[in-house]
């Protein structure tokens, strides 16, 4: 190869890094901030309520670097469906249900959205929530999945309550639960370990407990 064509080469193949570069820069996401927005998160993010009841929902904003903020009252709040008139909510979070169902709320900020589920009952909510699981046994090996589900009495009515109370785990370093119930034993958790996975339930004036059940790692 000439000097020319070497030449020739080497500054062909330098454009289209140079190319290649400037097309991805302008895709989104590709140069992340530190300071942009990776999360957002309602507190609490599952409700119970009744007709009339209202509710002070928060959101907290994280970023790339890890950075945390109260974004309460700077995000947009809004409905999903955005047409259901089972609750409102105001700019700074406060939900007042008005009809019986389901609805999920919103938290935008930086173009990231958090949401809480809220369901709505027309006068009487579970006193206990009932807590259920997939698993053959509650004797689980290292790896294994399984779904736990919640249940009570909304309205005198027996209700799937699954995504509306919030899940945890005694022992994460055994076991994760997540917002669906879906339990995940580590594969590092070792012969013996023990995990009870919990349900409670936000309402406008206090916490419904729900039964709990104690797993052992085989």
């Amino acid at each position: 190869m000439t000097c020319s064509r070497l030449s020739r080469f080497h500054v062909t193949r330098l454009l289209s890094f140079v190319a290649l570069i400037l097309l991805c820069s302008s895709c989104s996401g590709f140069w992340v901030s530190e300071s942009s927005i990776e999360t957002v998160v309602i507190s609490p993010s599952t409700a119970l309520l009744r007709k009339g009841d209202s509710v002070d929902l928060s959101a907290t904003s994280t970023t790339y670097g890890g950075s945390t903020a109260d974004v309460t009252s700077t995000a947009t709040w809004s409905i999903t469906p955005s047409t259901s008139t089972i609750v409102s909510v105001t700019s700074a979070g406060v939900v007042t249900a008005s009809g019986k169902g389901t609805v999920v709320v919103d938290a935008a900020s930086g173009g990231v959205t958090g949401t809480a589920n809220v369901l709505v009952a027309t006068s009487t909510l579970p006193s206990t929530i009932n807590v259920g699981y997939t698993a053959s046994s509650t004797t689980v090996a290292p790896s294994a999945t399984f779904n736990v589900t919640a249940t009570g009495l909304v309205d005198g009515v027996s209700t799937t309550l699954t995504t509306y109370v919030t899940w945890s785990s005694s022992d994460t370093g055994a076991a994760t639960v997540d917002t669906n119930g879906n339990v995940t034993v580590l594969s590092t958790a070792t012969a013996g370990a023990t995990f009870t996975i919990s349900a409670t339930a936000t309402t406008a004036s206090s916490t419904i407990a729900g039964t709990s059940t104690t797993f052992t790692v085989s």
